[in-house]
């Protein structure tokens, strides 16, 4: 007959702490380490969003995948993986001067992790950074409408001129211009304008792409028909 022994409570306790401590390190738990990749520069636009060409200073940031722009992955940044869609969209921690959690496009990262970080991008974040009301409001047009932008006019005397990014948190509640990004064009597209106590404005230029701008620096906007619903 087999006899059964009973273990010291104090022996099965750590034999429980020990396998709790093990299962928090699977991945997929908040302590689990992520890769850690750097930006490119040049990185190509989302073919799977029907877009062309590439972002010399990096890439996008977007809400979603195939969301709306809002800022850029400067080349270099370092860019923390914690999700990656069967297109090969990330979601993910950017650092630089940014240090927000979004979206970036497929073939954006080194091709060798350039190091592990813990996870700092919560499922709660991605879910409300999905829904443009968090970091904007006057949109251009409706929700899931793929439009551009609305023509306006920029101010030649304006001196401050194009940015690729402005928001500094994941919070997407205010910001500041940074990171110049050149001289706008005469007609830009404007798309909608970011929260903040400074807000400005998310346009598409012809030659610069998708960048921030100040509205002061444009004539016209208030011209725009502005859509505010949610999505």
């Amino acid at each position: 007959m087999t006899v059964q022994r009973k273990l010291p409570l104090a022996f099965a306790g750590a034999v429980l702490t020990t396998i709790v401590a093990a299962l928090t390190m699977l991945p997929g738990s908040a302590e689990a380490a992520v890769n850690r990749f750097e930006i490119k520069a040049n990185s190509p636009k989302p073919e799977v969003c029907n877009n062309h060409g590439t972002v010399p200073a990096g890439t996008w940031l977007q809400n979603k995948p195939c969301g709306y722009f809002i800022g850029t992955a400067m080349s270099g940044s370092a860019f923390d993986v914690h999700e990656t869609t069967a297109n090969d969209y990330h979601y993910g921690h950017n650092y630089g001067g940014n240090n927000v959690c979004a979206w970036i496009p497929p073939a954006a990262l080194s091709s060798s992790p350039s190091g592990t970080a813990e996870e700092s991008c919560s499922a709660a974040t991605k879910e409300r950074i999905s829904h443009r009301r968090s970091f904007g409001g006057d949109f251009n047009a409706g929700a899931h409408d793929e439009t551009d932008g609305s023509p306006i006019s920029v101010d030649p005397a304006c001196g401050g001129g194009a940015f690729l990014n402005y928001f500094n948190s994941s919070d997407y509640n205010d910001g500041s211009l940074r990171d110049p990004a050149g001289a706008p064009s005469a007609e830009v597209q404007y798309r909608f304008t970011t929260k903040g106590s400074n807000p400005a404005m998310v346009v598409r230029d012809a030659n610069l792409g998708w960048v921030f701008m100040d509205r002061d620096c444009v004539t016209d906007w208030r011209g725009v028909s502005f859509s505010n619903e949610d999505d």
